[in-house]
């Protein structure tokens, strides 16, 4: 059967053999065809018994499979071209409506909206193609991104200027349409040649090494294996990197600095990379604290540093004497660990009540290093700032300020280039006392046990937000219109980051919403205010999305109804994950 034909049968022809197929009439058909592979699948599963049909079946699915793949990087690159996140939200409700019918959308008895007669005013639906893919289909930002840079590289595009453009890689673009490689490798591919143009254009004739490096990995995606593929990769890095003396700007603007990896498992990774004159200051730094008959290298006082801490009675932080080689690690004798638990401000959504249970400690993060969007992305981006350096090489460049004062006292002045960070250290006043076993916490979700907390508040310069259950001590009324920097970070604190269900902007890029504005009498306290990033923000203000306070006093977010037709008041459990019902221990 031809696609013309199974138009006409799928779609109709408007009783008019010569009737030529419009754009409505082959997603009308398509929509059929993903119904009908939607029902297929499972029979075919169900009714085959021949080891023959299964492994035609098997490789049919396979070919659909990367069509399909083929398919969605070029509807994304369709979606990105046609500027969808502009989509006005009532436009997006009528597109769902069809997506809930598809026999009626089929039938012709309802039909997708009209795409808008003018561009839209003021603020657009989402930002842009990736944050409309991240919240229609729930997926990670990550995920979306990568979508998207896919369909740009390996599909024709339009320039700024209306120039049309060939795929940045025309042999996987290639690879791709003819089905005779896995789109997600493909993909992939891409990717890692791109992080390897700074590399390459260090050559003269860089344009014709990169072609040629571009064969070689397309049929390497088509013929073998991805672990084969990797290894060519790895090959090309290493030669890329020996056929030159000296980095070029590119090369180190790319890989310069320190990178941020995220945390997993309660530890924190980073990559750090600098040039040799500064990995001397370093090494040399390490030399100190290796050689125990230097004050740097003072093994008892770095082992006390390093956190190593007692849980004595009276706070202190020297450890006993050590006989044993793992004496150092092991707490006093007759003392046992404290339990941690949530502070006494945190309620459990369920109840209301302050979360106690020791348990749930466990599961309590801000996770201070988030492996999502906005935090990674800012950290690790490559684009020079004003200062000309970009945000890696400016981390590191402050470190090895903070190395090169070769620990000289500082003269009470501040010095560019010098940073002199803050930890606030969230905590109760029973803690403070020595009378809970309850965990701090910092404004960056680490977590301290009470031996650490006090620790720390004695020698580390961190600052204290001390607060009871209820945080009233720290209510302005309307004195002060703004929520001043303390208050800001206790109510940070309560929900770690914005409230909008999914979003992972951090405490840091938040701005605090009053709940009542503060023009028509609304207090500033604690209970009246509510992060939100400031693209999240904007939309409560023109009304895309409503707040509402929930049963246990906190705030919670009723999304567009294109994006939640239930309305139901929901939370951002990205940065605060509810009590599992039953618990699974």
């Amino acid at each position: 059967m031809t696609t013309a034909a199974a138009i006409a049968l799928l779609a109709g022809d408007r009783k008019d053999p010569r009737y030529p197929a419009t754009p409505d009439d082959e997603l009308r058909a398509y929509t059929a065809l993903a119904l009908a592979l939607e029902e297929l699948g499972p029979r075919i599963t169900k009714h085959t018994t021949s080891p023959t049909d299964a492994a035609y079946f098997v490789q049919i699915v396979e070919r659909a499979h990367r069509s399909i793949g083929f398919a969605q990087l070029s509807a994304t690159g369709l979606a990105q071209r046609t500027l969808v996140h502009e989509l006005p939200g009532d436009t997006l409700v009528g597109i769902n409506r069809c997506l809930e019918d598809p026999p009626a959308y089929i039938a012709g008895t309802i039909d997708v909206p009209e795409a808008p007669a003018s561009p839209p005013k003021g603020r657009t639906t989402f930002r842009n193609t990736v944050e409309f893919l991240q919240n229609t289909f729930h997926i990670s930002f990550f995920e979306a991104r990568d979508r998207v840079q896919a369909a740009t590289r390996l599909f024709p595009g339009t320039d700024v200027h209306g120039i049309e453009h060939p795929p940045q890689f025309p042999l996987l673009a290639e690879a791709l349409a003819s089905g005779k490689a896995s789109p997600q490798q493909l993909a992939d591919a891409a990717k890692k040649l791109v992080r390897l143009q700074p590399e390459i254009k260090q050559y003269p004739n860089s344009d014709e090494l990169s072609a040629q490096l571009e064969s070689q990995v397309a049929e390497s995606v088509r013929e073998q294996d991805p672990r084969t593929t990797n290894k060519l990769f790895n090959a090309i890095e290493v030669a890329l990197a020996g056929g030159v003396e000296e980095p070029s700007e590119e090369v180190l603007r790319a890989r310069l600095g320190i990178f941020c990896r995220g945390t997993k498992d309660g530890l924190a990774e980073f990559i750090l990379r600098t040039r040799a004159a500064d990995a001397e200051a370093l090494l040399a730094l390490f030399a100190q604290m290796d050689n125990p008959r230097t004050k740097a290298g003072d093994r008892d006082a770095l082992l006390r540093q390093a956190g190593n801490i007692w849980n004595g009675s009276n706070g202190s932080n020297e450890s006993p004497a050590t006989d044993t080689g793992d004496a150092g690690n092991r707490l006093p004798s007759g003392s046992a660990p404290s339990l941690p638990d949530y502070p006494d401000f945190l309620v459990d959504p369920a109840t209301g009540l302050p979360m106690t249970d020791p348990a749930e400690a466990n599961t309590l993060t801000l996770d201070p290093m988030p492996t999502d969007a906005n935090v990674l992305e800012a950290m690790n981006n490559t684009d020079y700032g004003s200062d000309g350096l970009t945000p890696p090489q400016r981390h590191l460049q402050g470190l090895m300020n903070l190395i090169k004062t070769n620990g000289r006292a500082p003269n009470g002045t501040k010095t560019a280039g010098l940073p002199s960070p803050e930890i606030f250290i969230i905590t109760t006043l029973a803690e403070l006392e020595g009378k809970a076993a309850q965990t701090g916490l910092t404004l960056h979700g680490q977590k301290y046990t009470p031996a650490e907390l006090r620790h720390a508040l004695c020698i580390s310069g961190a600052i204290p937000i001390t607060m009871n259950g209820e945080g009233r001590i720290l209510d302005l009324g309307t004195a002060q219109r703004f929520f001043p920097e303390y208050m800001r970070k206790a109510i940070l604190a309560v929900y770690g980051g914005c409230i909008f269900p999914g979003c992972t902007v951090p405490p840091e890029h938040c701005e605090i919403d009053h709940d009542e504005e503060a023009a028509k009498g609304g207090r500033t306290e604690i209970n009246g205010g509510r992060p939100f990033c400031s693209g999240h923000h904007h939309a409560k203000h023109t009304g895309q999305i409503r707040v509402v306070r929930d049963t246990d006093g906190l705030f919670s977010v009723i999304l567009p109804e294109f994006m939640d037709p239930e309305q139901k008041p929901r939370r951002n459990t990205y940065w605060r994950q509810p009590p599992m019902t039953p618990p699974l221990f």
